[in-house]
This record gives C-alpha cells, structure tokens and sequence, in this order.
C-alpha cells in the first residue's frame, strides 16, 4: 500500500520552492504530506480522484476504482478519454476546463459515467481547485457521490407515479362514464313515466279518428272517389303509425323485472313475426325446432318484435331477413340479419339511444326498448355489419 501511494506522491511532488509556500497551498507540509492525504483519501468510502492541468490522473483512491472496476495503477498519468465514451468524456472535460479557468468550485448534480463492464452509473460530483507553491492552481481534486441506488429509486417512483396516474384516470373515466349513465337512466326513467302517461291519453282520440274514417269508408262505398278512398287509406295508415308510436312509448315505460322460464325458441319468434307486413321480404328462419330458450316471453317476444320490424323497414325494396342462433359455451346467441342498405358508422354509434334512428317520424324508441328488454334478462345486445352488407342485430342471452 505504501508502496503505491509513493509512487502517486512523487508525481505530485512540486519542486522545491524558493521561499515559504503560501499556507493555502498544498505543500504547506513536510514532503510526506501527500502520502500521509493518500492515506487519508483511500480511507474515505466516496470515491476521490487528483488531476493535474493536463487533465492526468495522478492520483485517487481505492473506492473510485471498486466503482469503475478498473485498477487503480492503469488510471495514473492518463485521461478519460482513455476510459469513457467520447462523449461523458467531452462533458467531464468541460467541466475540468470550467474549474481550471475560474479557479473556483464546480458542482455537478448529475452525470452518468460508464465503468469497465458496461454499466452506467449516475454521480453527483464536486470539483475544487487545489494550490501550488506559487499560488496558482496546480491540480483539481474531484469528490464522488454515486446516487446510482437514488436514481433507480427515483426512476422506479416516476414510474409507479405514472402508473397511478393511469389508473386513477381510467378509474376516473368509469366513475364519469357510470354518472352519466345513471343521469341517463334516470332521465330516460322520467321520459318513460311521462310517455306511458301521455301515450294513454293520446291513443283514445286516435281511436275514435280510426272508428270515424272506418264509418266514412263505409258511407261512401265503393262509389267513393279515387282521392277520396286515397284520403281515407292515409287516414288508417296515419292512425297506424301514430298507434306504434304509442306502443312502443308503452313498451319502453312498462319494463318491469322479468318472469323467466323456459320455452322454445320458435314458439317466441313466430309470435314476435305475428302480424308483421313482409310485402316483398323473404322470411328465412334457421332455428332448431327443439332449441328452447330461458326468459321473459313477453318481453323476449316484444324486444324481437321490435328487431324484425327494424329489418322489415330496412328493406322497403325487398329483401331476405333471416333469424338464425348460435350456440356458446355460456350463451345462446340469436342473430337477425336483413339484407339492406346497413347503417351509417355515425349511426350505428348512437343506435341505442332515444331519439335515434334511421325512419322519419320515429322516436327511436324501438331498438332501446329491445335492448332494454334484453339486458332484463342478463343478456346483451348489438349491432354489427356483416362482410356481404346489410345489418346484423346479435341477441346474447345466458342459457339457462
């Protein structure tokens, strides 16, 4: 030990001065005195390193080089350049030359600096300038702090703080998504108290405006006139589309909980095509005869009533409207697919709410009175755009 500390002390040794050095210098001492702040030094657990104004090491103690992994007798009298990458080397550089030129303390909080395996390490480091025998300074003396273990820490906090942010923003967007779905029900709640009220007091005019142009086509027989028997059947087809109306603002105030049991499938789809005016649809039905299904009716047969009038009303030109079922591990899914023009993307997005839909003079109500239905019976449903055009409505009901 000694042995090496003498040779880094006489590559310090300043010549013998030629009168009483200054006492901030250095070499205030016996010529021992850089030995014994060798000593000194390598007992010291930060690392510390000597440079001379042509940026040598000429000295440093034992914990710079366990930190760097490279011995300490290969670092005296080179540079960092010798070691590091040119460019930490170009910064540690820098800041010698910053140090050597304002003769003062220079402090770097972070840095990264690159051992002999490759790994980096972050330091915090402070340059001091240290005086020769004349007064100038002779040397820069460098303290090490590694604030590796802070920085990893700090890095992995940033990280989980990230984290947290994401979650808490995700969990935040459901809590507001579920507000507004709860001031959506409760408003829609509302909306289906005032129309069940409304809907009551309405169909009785509509009534007696059905009874009075049923009379009116009888008075006048077949010797009405082309523009009167015109006026009578617009008349009944008026009455008609408000009367649905009506019906389907009843359907969507009156959905109480359900009163499940089993049934068959096709028993529930021949009563919802009940009534139904095909005109030029094609009506293919692809259910198994013994599939039976476990739900509401009613309320099955209403939320399929209202699917298969949508698809007839999509095809004014004609078309095919075919119900088929597929089966899951958990699910029983009934698809009604009609082979019209489809629905917009802008649409389809707001399908299910009130006030939406794709026929003039409709409320929009049918769709989410069906959805309503089904989501009563712990089911789901959506739309969806088949690949030969068209629209699919996928009705998943859980089996029983």
């Amino acid at each position: 030990m000694m042995g090496a500390w003498a040779a880094e002390a006489r590559m310090m040794e300043p010549p013998t001065p030629q009168s009483p050095p200054r006492p901030s210098s250095l070499w205030s001492g016996a010529p021992m005195t850089v030995s014994f702040l060798a000593e000194i030094m390598d007992h010291v657990a930060h690392p510390i390193f000597v440079k001379d104004r042509a940026f040598r090491f000429v000295l440093l103690n034992s914990a710079l080089g366990a930190m760097l992994g490279i011995p300490r007798e290969t670092m005296l009298g080179r540079t960092d350049y010798d070691f590091f990458p040119k460019a930490e080397a170009d910064f540690f550089r820098a800041k010698d030359e910053e140090m050597f030129r304002t003769a003062a303390e220079v402090v770097i909080e972070e840095e990264p600096i690159t051992d002999a395996a490759g790994q980096r390490h972050w330091l915090s480091t402070t340059k001091v300038p240290l005086l020769g025998a004349d007064g100038a300074v002779a040397y820069l003396v460098g303290i090490i702090h590694d604030i590796t273990p802070l920085k990893v820490a700090q890095e992995a906090l940033q990280a989980q703080q990230a984290e947290l942010e994401q979650i808490v923003e995700a969990r935040t967007a459901e809590l507001r998504a579920a507000h507004e779905e709860l001031v959506r029900r409760e408003r829609l709640a509302v909306v289906g108290q005032l129309s069940g009220s409304i809907a009551h007091q309405v169909r009785n005019p509509l009534g007696s405006i059905k009874n009075a142009a049923y009379l009116i086509q009888m008075a006048v027989g077949d010797a009405a006139e082309d523009d009167v028997r015109r006026a009578v059947e617009i008349i009944h087809d008026e009455v008609g589309r408000a009367n649905q109306i009506i019906s389907d603002l009843l359907d969507y105030a009156r959905v109480r909980p359900p009163q499940r049991r089993s049934l068959p499938l096709g028993y529930v789809l021949a009563q919802a095509l009940a009534g139904q005016r095909l005109g030029g649809v094609a009506f293919v039905q692809e259910v198994p005869e013994a599939l039976q299904v476990c739900a509401d009716p009613d309320q099955l047969q209403t939320a399929l009533r209202n699917l298969l009038r949508n698809a007839v009303d999509a095809m004014p030109d004609g078309g095919k409207l075919t119900v088929r079922t597929e089966l899951t591990v958990s699910h029983l899914c009934i698809l009604v697919e009609d082979t019209g023009q489809g629905i917009a993307d802008e649409v389809r997005d707001r399908l299910f709410e009130p006030v939406v839909s794709t026929k003039p003079l409709s409320l929009g109500l049918g769709l989410l009175t069906a959805r309503t239905l089904i989501e009563n019976q712990g089911g789901s449903l959506r739309c969806e755009r088949p690949a030969e055009g068209g629209t699919r409505f996928v009705v998943s009901l859980p089996l029983a």
